[in-house]
């Protein structure tokens, strides 16, 4: 059975394998890169993980999400979901929309948040249908936001409301 939790940080290797494999098996759907990652120490580790739910099964993490409230005085009333992952095999058994429902109820709580964003490439199509399916609308496009390998790809903007 799947639960979404939090990690205590003392498994911050976990985190890190799962982060380094989402990096490295979809490389169109992060910002970020596994070579920029790699090197990361411990303490980045720990501290990142603080922001992350995981879909774990049998005490295993096989999925998360990351909620991040903006901190600055003039956007501190909007978090941004990012680096969703559910690892290859437990793809289709419903674990992005625990992700979701459970990263929607910890933003729902968080006081003065009114609005969640997103930036989804838009080759992501399980990605980006699973945030319509919650609700989030296209904002904008920004293209060739990302480059990988030498080509270039678009980012869509998503946004809820709450």
């Amino acid at each position: 059975m799947i639960t979404v939790t939090r990690l205590d940080e003392s498994r911050w290797a976990e985190y890190r394998d799962l982060r380094l494999e989402s990096l490295k098996n979809d490389p169109l759907a992060y910002g970020s890169s596994y070579e920029e990652e790699l090197p990361y120490q411990e303490s980045d580790w720990r501290r990142r993980m603080r922001s992350v739910l995981f879909a774990v099964e049998d005490g295993i993490p096989v999925g998360m999400i990351v909620c991040g409230r903006n901190t600055r005085l003039k956007t501190d009333h909007i978090c941004g979901i990012y680096g969703v992952y559910i690892t290859g095999e437990y793809r289709g058994r419903g674990i992005g929309n625990k992700l979701m429902d459970a990263a929607l109820a910890e933003i729902k709580r968080m006081p003065g948040v009114i609005k969640i964003e997103l930036a989804v490439n838009p080759t992501q199509k399980a990605a980006e249908h699973l945030y319509r399916k919650w609700g989030f609308i296209e904002a904008g496009r920004v293209t060739k936001a990302l480059r990988v390998d030498g080509r270039y790809y678009d980012e869509l903007m998503m946004e809820k409301y709450l």
